[in-house]
């Protein structure tokens, strides 16, 4: 299974993998909606850099708390998948991992799903702090 490796020592804050992650799946520029984020603790000494991004290696909770199956892993792609039209908004998925976002616009769920095999933010990171890996 492969994924997205976030390297936080390379990452400048730039926010265009969360810019091209937007613009791909929303057709607009929005990083706070994008399905992955890089953010900075608030202390300008410690200031480490964290990536929300889905491994796809975990419990997959977000899929667990959807009532209406509208997150579904995808095993032959190694990914999670967002049905939008089984969602009904109770926003579960939310609370259940950090990972997940929602477009405030639209009220889409983001969630990354690798970019189908060829991830935008891996491609489009400058200092190549995001790299595509495989996993065994």
């Amino acid at each position: 299974m492969n994924y997205v490796e976030f390297h936080k020592d390379k990452c400048i804050n730039c926010d265009l993998c969360s810019e091209v992650c937007s613009l791909h799946k929303l057709g607009r520029i929005q990083p706070s909606a994008a399905a992955i984020r890089v953010t900075r603790d608030p202390s300008p000494y410690l200031g480490e850099r964290r990536c929300a991004v889905c491994d796809m290696a975990h419990d997959r909770a977000c899929v667990d708390s959807c009532p209406e199956d509208a997150l579904i892993f995808d095993e032959s792609a190694g990914v999670i998948r967002f049905d939008a039209g089984a969602c009904t908004g109770c926003l579960n998925c939310l609370d259940a991992c950090p990972n997940v976002a929602r477009d405030p616009l639209s009220g889409r769920i983001m969630i990354c799903d690798l970019c189908d095999g060829s991830p935008l933010c891996v491609e489009w990171c400058p200092e190549h702090a995001l790299t595509w890996e495989g996993r065994a």
